[in-house]
């Protein structure tokens, strides 16, 4: 047949019609491939992430690859730069046409992998270096385990086990790696390790390593008796394996490393290391600022809260130097006590009794994910968070090692940044959003910063301390004494800036770090001398907080000017809340489109006119005359 209009056969006409149908076709398949590639790259990035850190896979429920330990062999530096290249790549086809949903998980995906690639320049620094009195394999032993109880989860537990000696000879190897390109840490970051090392070194029956071949096994009604005793055995030869990598490395450390750990405080003194320290502070703080503008700053916000800290002491007839006030308290039975389970039991009056009440008055929705509140396991900072998983509740740690170092005029400020509204409600948030798994679930890392994905500490960090400052403002502080333990709390994070910045780029002392942080705090010389061993360890991180904080505070305050009396304080938590931890720029992006959104947004008053029932009837009568004219 032919075509009049065309000139063409129908069978031509048919072949043109089919080509641009299958064109058609295609083309809705790339439209449809590139609407899910950002799903496809996120899913795709998690599941190797879990691969790669198997040990956090089990810690929040994700068995996969339970049989797995982490490998801490230099050639995995390569290995996943060029598998976050290749995430980078793939993401960077995608057309500029992102559906808004997907905008900030773009933002903040690229910014992932930018942020790691451009760490491992600095691969054969921090890297080298994964064992210190803060984390290593000698604190994270209770993430080999699974919950579950079947055969299956006994044999992959074993052949986890059996893979831990190699990757503790891979520790050894990196440490040796650090002493020949003279890149340690200095001696204050690892000369605890080997006493934490001795706390694993025990008969093979009584590790903790053995525990789930006792009581999970015997309750295990799955697997027959008379395959129970064939596991035990090889599960205790297994062990017993593992108790003896421990006890090489600590011989290693002490033989070994200790004696070829750097000279100097700062990792200024390595070769290339103030370039070294400016890009810790930068994946920290998660945008750039010099050493100097975050010494700076700190400089000043200290002066600031020292001048409130006077203010509060003359309220209370105290006319002295701060060191002077707090210790004229240091023996007043109101404020201390080394009675562990009293410390416990008024932590637990402060976070269910005085804070958790008072949070509908600030936040929407709150997620009912449970909290416990316990004495922490080592002896490290004086408190800390373990984070929450669809498994466990919430952990609040307490270092109560030496209980006398603990004023229950510290206790509120504490809590509320890390229990609630601070890093817990944080968290949670996270956890209940509609999140992707790779920022639901942050696999924590400091000692290889900057090469390493980034969880954004300036964010998490700046919201748990202008949680503390919240606490103000919810009436929480019930006198000056805990006003003071807040102002303490608080200096403490602005010293930080003074004193990190110090050591590793103003070739500070250990010992000027601690006599300064004590002018100003409520620390003992032992807890202060533990904080500056933290900084020591881990270039950039202190700085974190008061940055970070000071960013939040600035947006709330763009935004009260600008939105006046339509200011909500509970819509702007969730502004910053329910996005879970972003980069400051992409957080100040947020809240300025949320302003905007809210200055557009009709006032209460105009919408109940548009909306009443008369004007929609007056609406529908004026169309349908309107349709009677052509």
């Amino acid at each position: 047949m032919f075509h009049k209009k065309t000139g063409k056969t129908m069978n031509q006409v048919s072949a043109v019609l089919f080509g641009v149908f299958l064109c058609s076709l295609l083309a809705f398949g790339n439209a449809e491939a590139e609407a899910d590639t950002i799903q496809k790259i996120q899913k795709e990035y998690w599941s190797w992430r879990m691969e790669n850190e198997p040990e956090y896979g089990t810690y929040i429920g994700m068995y996969a690859f339970n049989d797995r330990v982490y490998s801490y062999n230099t050639s995995m530096f390569e290995i996943r730069k060029n598998k976050t290249q290749g995430f980078l790549d793939r993401l960077n086809l995608i057309s500029s046409a992102i559906p808004a949903s997907d905008r900030i998980n773009y933002l903040i995906l690229k910014d992932t992998f930018e942020t790691y690639i451009n760490g491992t320049q600095w691969a054969w620094y921090g890297a080298l270096n994964p064992m210190n009195f803060l984390e290593g394999a000698q604190l994270y032993t209770s993430a080999v385990k699974s919950s579950s109880n079947s055969r299956g989860d006994f044999e992959n537990y074993i052949a986890r086990l059996n893979a831990i000696p190699h990757q503790i000879e891979e520790v050894k190897e990196t440490f040796h790696e650090a002493i020949q390109l003279n890149r340690t840490y200095h001696n204050v970051s690892i000369a605890s390790v080997p006493a934490m090392i001795d706390k694993l070194l025990v008969e093979p029956i009584d590790s903790s390593f053995y525990s789930p071949f006792n009581n999970s096994l015997t309750n295990a009604v799955n697997i027959p008796e008379t395959e129970k005793h064939g596991i035990r055995e090889r599960g205790l030869q297994a062990v017993n394996r593992t108790i003896e990598a421990y006890r090489k490395i600590k011989e290693f450390i002490i033989n070994d490393y200790m004696p070829n750990t750097r000279a100097h405080y700062g990792v200024n003194s390595l070769q290339n290391g103030s370039e070294y320290y400016r890009a810790c502070l930068k994946w920290h703080l998660s945008f750039d600022m010099t050493p100097d503008e975050v010494h700076q700053v700190g400089v000043q916000e200290v002066e600031r809260i020292h001048g409130d800290m006077k203010k509060t002491m003359e309220k209370l007839g105290h006319n002295g130097t701060v060191k002077e006030f707090f210790n004229s308290l240091a023996n007043d039975s109101r404020f201390y006590s080394n009675d562990s389970d009293k410390i416990l039991e008024e932590y637990n009056d402060i976070v269910f009794k005085r804070i958790n009440p008072k949070l509908p008055q600030f936040f929407k929705d709150i997620p009912d994910v449970p909290l416990v509140i316990r004495k922490m396991s080592y002896d490290g900072p004086g408190g800390g968070y373990s984070s929450a998983t669809e498994e466990y509740p919430g952990v609040f740690s307490i270092n109560l090692f030496r209980p006398l170092e603990n004023p229950f005029f510290d206790f509120m400020a504490l809590s509320l940044h890390e229990a609630s509204p601070g890093h817990h409600m944080q968290h949670t948030y996270a956890m209940m959003a509609n999140l992707p798994d790779y920022r639901r679930h942050t696999p924590l890392s400091f000692y290889d910063v900057p090469v390493w994905f980034p969880w954004y500490s300036a964010y998490s960090e700046g919201w748990a301390l202008y949680s503390e400052y919240l606490g103000i403002e919810m009436g929480l502080y019930k006198d000056e004494y805990e006003l003071m333990g807040r102002y303490s709390a608080e200096i403490l994070r602005a010293c930080r800036l003074v004193v990190d910045t110090g050591l590793h780029y103003y070739n500070w002392d250990k010992q000027r770090a601690i006599d300064y942080m004590l002018n100003y705090t409520a620390y003992s010389y032992e807890a202060t001398e533990i904080e500056v061993n933290r900084y020591i360890t881990w270039p950039g991180q202190a700085c974190a907080y008061k940055i970070g904080e000071i960013k939040i505070k600035d947006l709330r305050r763009k935004a009260e000017a600008e939105l006046g009396n339509r200011f909500d304080l509970r819509d702007f938590h969730s502004v910053i809340l329910t996005n879970g931890a972003v980069p400051m720029s992409v957080l100040e992006m947020i809240v300025n489109e949320w302003i905007d959104d809210v200055k557009s947004a009709p006032l209460a008053s105009e919408a109940s006119v548009v909306t009443s029932p008369y004007m929609v009837q007056l609406y529908v009568v004026f169309v349908l005359i309107l349709s009677y004219f052509p």
